[in-house]
């Protein structure tokens, strides 16, 4: 009878649960259909009432067992208990406005009323599930009555509901895959970094299986070490057997075990096998029978039992799922995703650092953003962090009763533990993984350890254990790299060169350099720094491409590790540290890093000025350096007041030094368009350089004629421009070293050449010339380099001189898009890329895009330049025209009229306020200054001198000035016909026979000096046209040696 009540009690708890949970669900819906956002936790209990719902309808309602009744019960009192707190605080639709808003208010406090209420209702859901399914078991499996089999699994975690579903379809994907042979074991091994949750991916494929595979019975075993896989052996069994059955020993449960599972399919999950050394053979614990078995661990070796599974941390969207559900924050917001996909990098994606992370931002109620800027102060708080619901936990040794909870720099110890090898100790890993630490995490090549062991004496005791007679011994360090990789701790490859290269998660970077105190971390980063200026010096052979990148991302770490954890003792660019900075400055400049360049010169000059005063020669070394940065970083005010006070504080003006200021000075009034004392300075430099034998044929004089044969050029002077670009080459050559310094320089002097050509008006060859000096270039210093970017720029404006406007187009906007990511946008060569591609625009007929870059390009280049340097005024003169030929007239004045103001500039012809509409003064007085500096500079048939003209014509034409406008006229057909008898038979340039406004600027187009003969001027043409034809048939990078041979 009393069974018969619990019966009856039961379908009627079930039956009241089952409307209960319909009529809370509505009323959920109801409060949201009127409020603008439910609380967290409503949602998720919204969302888990359906499925308890169910599982309850699929119950036996005729069940005698008690423990079912009991969870039935409690149930009911749960949700009869959430029902009424939810319809006592919720607004409903029909409240009033204030009874509404004061309910809403109330419904704050209960937040942790409401998630003690989902954890429960997650619990009864589970126990429910797991109930149906060991009875389905039962059934279907035949046990004796009385004899309970059930699935034996961990409680289910309550701080995660996040399901990985690729990898657990990837999991389901590799046990589908094999093919079935009698007596094998499907075997599937989760092998990833201790903080990865493979224990919890592992649990939820488990529990997946228990429920949609009714017959299959899965198991959970702790394979931290071999005793504590027997305990659970031993567990099952006394689980299933209850008292019914008598075991004399450990190996008669395990035998009953076996025999329960004979007949049954079945998966075993061992979780924790990370020491795969400690076991004889783990492949005696997998019983008989079909089975399946899934393994977890951190050792990459425990892959070969059967299909490994790599984890390699969470994708974005579990990421982001996973840090909402910790957070509690809305994600949906703009500002919120952006920071958090930030934490997400930041940590790397790795589930137990988000999930500590997570707690930390909840604890503190921290905004996103502002977690950003407290973690890299507060990382090894916020690493440490678990809250109370913490769902990574592990026995740490075989005798311990209880699991301890693990954060991320738990994990990562118990792993190290581990490491050590016949000829390399513990410490030694260590010491080799703390450096990594400092480094750039991906790409950390043996060859910094071997050279830094080679060329260090005595060499450090931590390397000794490399090496064998004097001799780098590759086999141990890559010994040791194996021991790191199968225990998860990092990950490597083979370089092309064969070398062997480690890269470390950014987790365990933060770990390694956290786990050492403050003065041991000033130690390993004192050691890191002369590692990297080691082999920055060494005698290595040419480094590819890839090799150059990670080692700037090496002097990158180790400069930000320096800059974090810095000490007084050890200031950047300071004592022993100057010399390994300006390596480190000299390979950042040398690889067009100008902005870390000038930061490190200037932490150096810093110590020069203080140590040795302002003209000693290591100071006044130090500043050329730090001015050569500024002048690459488009700093030219600040590169030319640097050098004349250093050239002014010069006491001997002979002495080297000075003329190497000297020559750095005329390279920075060349690019502020102060050609004529340019070219002064150069000369007067290279005088200095005659009066020293050592010296007059160096490097740095041939360095010398390339720039001044391109401040010559500027000028006008084309055949002195001419003889000296080949008078540098025939120095270069004469050096007899084929390296890469020479292969650039070379390559430098083709562009040079080319420009000349371009000059000229023979585009097509100029183009080739380009385009030949930019492949090499492209090879030897890579595609984003600004020097190759540089040349790429060249190439796109001879395509564009030949109407190739697509081809320029691509190019342009390439260069553009490099210089800005390289450079900055506001960098003059940056400005230089823009103002082409609006030319290529303007002279396709887009006149409103045109426009807007040009006005892009004034922006800038009045920050960078002023208002009354050449490029600046070119850019005005475009922009006014673009706006003229848009038919705004008056617009183009106001523009024009402001910028007279500002710039304060008196003009006899300017009016700064009109009498009459319809006159344009200011447009007037900037073309007719146009026209006087292009008279003083430019032949007559020049194109920017053609152009200006043009602008001048149109205006007098608006202004009714038509005899002004008939003599502009005829001096530019005259101009155009002397352009088509001067040009080469059959070939006329064509761009100057159908002349439009705006073909080019100075800065693209070089100026011819006013009266120079074409006879005069093709000498350069015909030199490199010539060879040309003559080596056609060789290879590009041959011919370009060849001919400038």
């Amino acid at each position: 009878m009393a069974e018969a009540l619990v019966a009856v009690g039961v379908s009627a708890s079930i039956l009241q649960i089952v409307s209960l949970t319909a009529k809370l669900t509505q009323r959920i819906n109801e409060f949201n259909s009127t409020a603008e956002e439910v609380p967290r936790a409503l949602r998720s209990i919204h969302t888990q009432l359906p499925f308890l719902r169910e599982t309850c309808q699929n119950l036996d309602t005729g069940d005698e067992s008690e423990n079912v009744s009991i969870i039935i019960k409690e149930c009911h009192r749960e949700i009869e208990d959430l029902y009424k707190t939810v319809d006592r605080l919720l607004p409903g639709p029909g409240d009033p406005s204030l009874s509404r808003a004061i309910k809403a208010l109330k419904s704050i406090h209960y937040q942790e009323k409401f998630d003690h209420a989902l954890r429960k209702i997650e619990s009864f859901k589970t126990d429910l599930i797991l109930h149906c399914c060991q009875r389905t078991t039962d059934t279907h499996n035949g046990v004796a009555p009385g004899q309970k089999v059930s699935h034996i699994l961990p409680a289910m975690p309550i701080a995660s509901s996040i399901r990985r579903r690729k990898l657990l379809q990837t999991i389901d994907r590799q046990f589908s895959d094999y093919e079935y042979e009698d007596g094998m074991h499907k075997i599937v091994v989760l092998v990833g970094m201790g903080g990865q949750g493979k224990s919890r991916l592992a649990l939820d494929f488990a529990r997946r299986v228990s429920i949609e595979s009714q017959s299959t019975l899965v198991l959970w075993v702790d394979a931290t070490t071999n005793q504590s896989m027997t305990r659970a052996f031993e567990d099952i069994a006394d689980h299933w057997n209850g008292r019914k059955r008598r075991f004399i020993d450990t190996e008669s449960r395990i035998k009953y075990v076996n025999e329960v599972l004979a007949e049954r399919k079945w998966l075993i999950v061992f979780d924790n096998y990370d020491h795969p050394d400690q076991f004889t053979d783990v492949c005696s614990f997998i019983p008989p029978g079909d089975g399946s078995v899934l393994f977890t661990s951190r050792h990459v070796d425990a892959g070969l039992l059967g299909k490994a599974v790599q984890l390699s941390g969470m994708d974005e969207g579990e990421g982001l799922e996973l840090l909402r559900l910790r957070t509690g924050q809305n994600l949906d917001e703009p500002s919120n995703r952006a920071a958090a996909i930030k934490v997400l990098q930041t940590l790397g994606y790795l589930p137990l650092a988000i999930d500590q992370a997570g707690a930390y931002i909840r604890q503190q109620t921290l905004p996103l953003p502002l977690f950003l800027q407290t973690y890299e102060s507060q990382k090894q708080m916020i690493l440490n962090q678990k809250h109370i619901y913490w769902d990574y936990k592990k026995k740490l040794d075989s005798e311990a009763k209880a699991e301890t909870p693990l954060d991320v720099l738990t994990t990562w110890e118990l792993s190290i533990q581990q490491v050590g090898s016949t000829h390399v100790t513990r410490g030694v890993v260590e010491h080799v993984l703390t450096i990594a630490a400092f480094l750039g995490h991906v790409e950390i090549s043996e060859s910094l350890f071997r050279e830094y062991a080679q060329y260090t004496r005595p060499v450090p005791n931590w390397l000794v254990c490399f090496m064998k007679n004097g001799e780098w011994e590759p086999h141990r360090y890559r010994d040791m790299v194996s021991k790191l990789l199968r225990l998860s701790l990092a990950q490597g490859r083979n370089s092309i060169t064969g070398e062997c290269c480690l890269s470390l998660h950014p987790m365990i970077k933060d770990w390694l350099q956290l786990r050492i105190t403050e003065t041991e971390r000033g130690v390993y980063i004192m050691e890191t720094i002369n590692i990297l200026a080691n082999y920055i010096n060494a005698n290595v052979q040419e480094r590819s491409l890839q090799e150059v990148r990670s080692l700037l991302g090496h002097l990158d770490a180790c400069m930000n590790s320096h800059t974090k954890f810095r000490t007084g003792t050890h200031q950047f660019g300071f004592g022993h540290l100057r010399n390994h900075v300006i390596t480190f400055a000299t390979f950042y400049m040398s690889h067009g890093r100008y902005r870390e360049a000038e930061e490190a010169f200037q932490a150096v000059l810093d110590y020069d000025t203080q140590e040795y005063g302002n003209k000693h020669t290591h100071t006044v070394r130090t500043v050329r350096q730090l001015a050569d940065a500024f002048v690459h970083g488009g700093k030219y005010l600040q590169a030319h007041d640097l050098l004349s006070k250093a050239f002014h504080d010069s006491n001997d003006k002979a002495d080297i030094e000075t003329i190497h200021i000297l020559s750095a000075l005329a390279g920075v009034l060349a690019k502020l368009d102060r050609q004529t004392d340019a070219e002064r300075c150069y000369e007067t430099a290279l005088k200095g350089y005659a009066l020293r034998k050592d010296l007059a044929q160096s490097r740095e004089v041939y360095l010398l004629y390339e720039r001044l044969a391109e401040t010559k050029r500027y000028l006008g002077k084309l055949t002195e421009a001419e003889s000296l670009y080949v008078a540098a080459h025939r120095g270069y050559e004469a050096d007899c070293r084929y390296d890469e310094d020479t292969t650039l320089d070379i390559l430098r002097i083709a562009g040079g050449l080319a420009t000349l050509l371009r000059t000229h008006g023979r585009y097509e060859e100029a183009e080739k010339s380009y385009r030949e000096a930019w492949q090499g270039y492209r090879k030897h210093l890579g595609a984003d380099h600004p020097q190759t970017t540089t040349m790429l720029t060249n190439l796109a404006i001879s395509c564009r001189n030949q109407s190739k406007f697509e081809d320029a187009e691509i190019y342009l906007e390439e260069s553009l898009k490099i210089f800005r990511k390289s450079l900055g946008s506001d960098h003059p060569d940056s400005l230089r890329a823009l103002m082409n591609l609006s030319i290529c625009i303007d002279k396709q007929g887009h006149y409103r895009e045109a426009e807007i870059k040009y006005r892009e390009v004034l922006k800038g280049r009045e920050k960078k330049l002023g208002l009354e340097h050449y490029y600046t005024r070119r850019t005005i003169e475009r922009l006014a025209h673009m706006l003229w030929m848009q038919g705004h007239h008056e617009q183009a004045e106001t523009l024009v009229r402001k910028i007279f103001n500002r710039i304060g500039k008196p003009s006899p012809e300017y009016n700064s306020s009109p009498t009459n509409r319809g006159t344009f003064p200011a447009l007037t007085t900037l073309y007719t200054e146009a026209r006087k500096r292009d008279q003083s500079e430019l032949a007559p048939d020049h194109v920017d001198a053609l152009e200006t003209c043009e602008c001048l014509r149109l205006i007098y034409i608006k202004q009714g000035e038509h005899d002004k406008a008939k003599e502009l006229t005829e001096q530019i057909q005259k101009a155009t016909t002397q352009t088509e008898k001067g040009s080469e038979a059959g070939k006329p340039d064509e761009e100057r026979k159908s002349f439009t406004p705006a073909l080019n600027e100075k800065e693209v187009e070089v100026s011819t000096q006013k009266g120079l003969s074409v006879s005069n001027t093709a000498t350069a043409s015909n030199f490199v046209h010539d060879l040309t034809l003559r080596f056609r048939n060789t290879s590009p990078a041959t011919r370009l040696v060849l001919i400038l041979s």
